[in-house]
């Protein structure tokens, strides 16, 4: 017992830490900050109109906070109101069990003024106790009076014009009157006896009760629909982005697929370009090598002091072999290249041209069948021409868009080399058309050392 005793007292304790530092009353949904103090929902949002700061340290934060409801504190308050209310009305009810006492002040006798009344003569507009009222009971005189449970204040009941009491009911003016009022100024008006009017109000009251009682169940019922389909949008909306995430995550791949295929294109012609150059190099090094062979050559035959050496000397010089170095041009401006680089730039101005769009109107340019005119005029054999879009289409149904113009492509260069004419020995001082040749035999001598 004296565990059970120290409970409430324990919770009244703690009065003070249940208690809001705004409305000063015990928590109602109370909601926990950033900063660990504890208000109630209502309180906290009405001072966060301005600025989100707490009411109590003034701690400043950038933003709402997230408030959600403290479950531990709400039930400690549920509990320390429901112990308070319980020791506001225990003693009270304790003594009024020990008293006799009930919670109206007892009716005395008007005879006597000292014993309980229990009941009450409307016609002699008195009270009596149970000795008194033996006259009530035994003498025919008074069994015609109306008899009723004990009131306290029967000025209710009297009537402020004839002071007589109200025993009728006027159902015309809605109000209770007495006989000389009947007869004077609700003459001619229906009445009943207020406990038969009473029985009618009731009446209509319980009828509108059974429409309270069908409407608020219809309405809860309406509030549990809406609840689950609430729950439902939610499920469906998060199934519906996932269908989306995966489809732009599918593009996403479409486009990173075709991009990496570009640059291997892209790649690869380079490759060949350089190949190429390569092979030219090449030809230009093996030809200054046999160029600076030849020039050692005439060096030495300049060199040789003896004329008819000299002059038996051979040389043989190919011109032609030797002509003047030129720089291949090369670009990468492969036909599959351009083609790609001119997609990549024309699938560009055809999303950006649609995402302009809404939703709607997109789906008219992508599929024109969509489109109410077009089934109209399909309907009629006409053929309606739609926005380009990436599907293909018949050409019974759709007749297909005015071919752009073909965008000016630079002049594709092969990659060749175009030599030069001229001999390289025009440094020698002698002119073509006066070349001086050598014997025969010399020439043969000399046919060797090339």
């Amino acid at each position: 017992m004296a565990e059970m005793d120290a409970g409430p007292f324990s919770l009244m304790s703690l009065e003070d830490e249940l208690t809001c530092s705004i409305c000063l009353s015990p928590f109602e949904c109370p909601v926990t900050i950033p900063c660990g103090h504890n208000f109630c929902q209502d309180c906290l949002l009405a001072t966060w109109k301005d600025s989100y700061s707490c009411p109590q340290c003034r701690t400043l934060f950038p933003s709402r906070p997230d408030l959600k409801k403290n479950t531990v504190l709400s039930t400690v308050v549920e509990t320390f109101n429901l112990r308070t209310s319980k020791s506001a009305t225990g003693p009270p009810a304790k003594e009024e069990e020990e008293c006799g006492v009930g919670e109206q002040e007892a009716i005395r006798c008007d005879t006597c003024m000292q014993a309980e009344a229990t009941h009450t003569c409307l016609t002699c507009m008195a009270s009596f106790c149970e000795e008194h009222l033996r006259p009530h009971r035994d003498n025919p005189t008074f069994r015609l009076h109306q008899l009723s449970q004990p009131i306290g204040d029967l000025s209710e009941r009297i009537c402020p014009d004839h002071h007589k009491l109200m025993e009728l009911f006027c159902s015309q003016h809605g109000r209770p009157i007495c006989s000389l009022c009947l007869q004077q100024v609700h003459k001619g008006c229906s009445f009943t006896s207020p406990e038969e009017q009473r029985n009618i109000i009731e009446l209509g009251l319980r009828d509108k009760l059974g429409l309270l009682d069908g409407n608020i169940e219809k309405t809860v019922s309406a509030v549990f629909q809406i609840k689950d389909q609430q729950s439902k949008l939610k499920d469906a909306a998060t199934k519906r982005k996932a269908t989306l995430a995966a489809v732009h995550h599918q593009m996403r791949d479409m486009l990173d697929q075709e991009e990496r295929q570009a640059q291997r294109d892209v790649d690869l012609e380079l490759d060949l370009c350089q190949i190429k150059l390569r092979d030219h190099m090449k030809r230009l090094t093996d030809n200054t090598a046999k160029m600076t062979k030849a020039k050692e050559q005439i060096n030495a035959l300049l060199s040789q002091s003896q004329s008819l050496a000299f002059l038996q000397a051979t040389f043989d010089f190919n011109a032609n072999k030797f002509n003047n170095p030129s720089v291949p041009r090369i670009n990468l401006d492969s036909k599959k290249v351009t083609a790609t680089q001119a997609f990549t730039a024309l699938l560009k101005e055809h999303l950006t041209e649609i995402l302009k769009q809404p939703v709607e109107a997109r789906l008219v340019m992508l599929k024109p069948e969509l489109n109410p005119s077009f089934v109209a005029s399909d309907k009629k054999g006409v053929p309606v021409s739609a926005p380009a879009s990436t599907g293909s289409q018949p050409e019974s149904e759709v007749t297909k868009p005015p071919r752009r113009p073909p965008s000016p492509r630079r002049r594709l260069i092969k990659p060749e080399i175009q030599p030069v004419p001229g001999p390289v020995y025009s440094y020698v001082g002698l002119q073509p058309e006066k070349e001086r040749r050598l014997p025969q035999r010399s020439r043969r001598k000399y046919a060797k050392w090339i």
